[in-house]
């Protein structure tokens, strides 16, 4: 009995010592992973150097310039502000055609669907008229040729309209005369002087995320999910790619599928893009802090003015 009792008990240590190293080896992983992260991002805004030269002075003694940790503290800050308004700019312009494509869409959608209601609505109306004449005209046998010819009619007329609401399923079309076509430096296309990317932003599409293929940047992904999702029939798809891309100059007509297609891509864009805003703010979490002893700031004020 004793020895059951020692057992178990040693076998309960065990566990609770395997689940702690088990705890501990999962928390230092995602830190190992994300110890680049605040390193590309700084390579990224250009103040590497800047964020190596701060992690150094926060390591030396008390007696290290903490008016010269200040001032790295503000440059590094400085420009990760001014990549955030890139960013922010970016999103703008994203979003802003993104809703004048949902409003054309919306409108030619409503159209086609008043349209093929009406088509419906007009086959049974005619339909069922004209196929009740035909079935009164067979109540006198003198009139049989009539009937028949009434109640081909009357199918005819009903397949004519059948026929016309499925080609108005595909909806009219519209020129897209907004002043924006983000997608178009995707795909190689001339862009408009609004529609360029930063440096920084079109920077980071263009490299591989630490998450996913070591060999695929952020541009390649998206561009191989729009064609896995038939965005896009593939990157030869050369009327497609226009449509999408286009601009006002251009005079090209979309349809609704074409509207719909830019939005959503123009969305997975924006998403992609976001995702630079969650790096900066780790590279601000991961600078050391400035610290200042009572009556330091005054002393170093002093000393300098001497």
């Amino acid at each position: 009995m004793i020895i059951s009792m020692i057992s178990l008990r040693s076998l309960a240590v065990l566990a609770c010592a395997t689940l702690t190293l088990t705890g501990a080896a999962q928390t230092v992983a995602p830190q190992a992973a994300a110890i680049s992260t605040p390193k590309s991002t700084a390579q990224l805004i250009g103040v590497a150097a800047e964020v190596r030269e701060l992690q150094n002075l926060s390591l030396s003694p008390a007696s290290a310039d903490r008016w010269q940790i200040l001032w790295l503290h503000q440059h590094i800050y400085e420009q990760v502000t001014a990549a955030s308004l890139q960013v922010d700019a970016t999103i703008a312009q994203i979003d802003n055609e993104i809703a004048r494509a949902n409003e054309l869409r919306g409108l030619l959608s409503d159209r086609r669907d008043r349209k093929v209601s009406r088509d419906n609505l007009l086959s049974v109306i005619f339909g069922g008229a004209i196929g009740a004449t035909s079935s009164g005209l067979q109540l006198s046998s003198s009139l049989d040729k009539p009937a028949a010819a009434v109640g081909i009619g009357a199918g005819s007329f009903s397949a004519g309209l059948a026929l016309a609401g499925i080609h108005a399923q595909r909806g009219d079309t519209n020129p897209f005369e907004f002043p924006s076509n983000m997608l178009a430096e995707f795909f190689d296309r001339p862009a408009l002087p609004t529609c360029r990317y930063p440096t920084t932003v079109w920077t980071f599409l263009n490299e591989v995320p630490p998450i996913g293929p070591h060999d695929v940047t952020r541009k390649q992904e998206l561009l191989r999910t729009w064609v896995q999702v038939q965005r896009i029939n593939s990157m030869g798809d050369a009327v497609k790619i226009a449509h999408i891309t286009s601009q006002p100059s251009d005079s090209f007509k979309l349809s609704i599928d074409d509207f719909e297609d830019r939005a959503a891509m123009l969305e997975d864009v924006r998403a992609r893009i976001s995702y630079l805003k969650r790096d900066l703010g780790e590279l601000l979490a991961s600078l050391p802090p400035v610290s200042f002893a009572p009556g330091e700031m005054g002393t170093s004020q002093d000393n300098s003015s001497k």
